[in-house]
């Protein structure tokens, strides 16, 4: 029986993709990375792992450093302007109808915390138990199994809610379910394809899928 949801933050529950979209196409605008008009630069985007996106606009290994430094730089931005940044429609009262039923809530995020908590505070959803968050740029695998260990849980007890392949991916690697949602950065299509373990268009069908298993 699932016990505990894993959430991931941005895009599954805070609507952060026009500020990520917007950072990614001036980056690589700006490092002449891509000639691309915006929507098929974003198309690219939902539809293409990280690696694949790195073949596609010709990244070299060199470039990692600098990247993660650019996302530290953009959560530093996303900082002031977090509290303006929108809940996704029917996710507090997910959020609310799980915590009173006793399940176990946390976010596990390559944002920063100071970020989290602030817009948890804002939007009045400080409901999760645990908070991991700002060092999972390049994956979560590992950030999922010694979330695991410390809380004394099976895979079987946990399920993780998100919108990007590279954390179903992470789930793949650990066995543990995958919920997809379509209302984040990949396409549902992409993430359904890619063997996503469950598929929801709506923060609602969420309780139903957990409640059965």
């Amino acid at each position: 029986m699932i016990s505990t949801i894993i959430f991931d933050f941005d895009g599954t529950v805070a609507n952060t993709l026009n500020f990520t979209f917007k950072k990614i196409i001036d980056l690589l605008k700006k490092e002449k990375l891509t000639n691309l008009p915006e929507k098929d630069i974003i198309n690219q985007i939902r539809s293409k792992t990280y690696l694949q996106l790195k073949k596609e606009f010709q990244l070299s290994w060199f470039k990692i450093p600098f990247l993660y430094k650019k996302v530290r730089e953009a959560q530093d931005e996303l900082n002031k302007i977090i509290e303006t940044i929108r809940l996704f429609p029917g996710m507090k009262r997910l959020l609310l109808i799980l915590k009173n039923k006793g399940y176990r809530l946390a976010i596990l995020s390559s944002n920063q915390e100071k970020n989290i908590t602030k817009f948890l505070k804002a939007k009045k959803i400080n409901f999760f138990n645990d908070l991991d968050c700002g060092s999972h740029v390049l994956g979560k695998a590992d950030a999922i199994k010694k979330f695991l260990k410390k809380n004394n849980l099976s895979k079987k007890e946990v399920v993780y809610v998100g919108d990007e392949l590279r954390d179903l991916e992470a789930c793949q690697k650990v066995g543990v379910k995958f919920l997809a949602i379509s209302w984040g950065l990949h396409r549902l299509d992409v993430l359904k394809k890619s063997g996503a373990d469950f598929i929801v268009k709506r923060p609602s069908e969420i309780l139903k899928i957990i409640d059965k298993n």
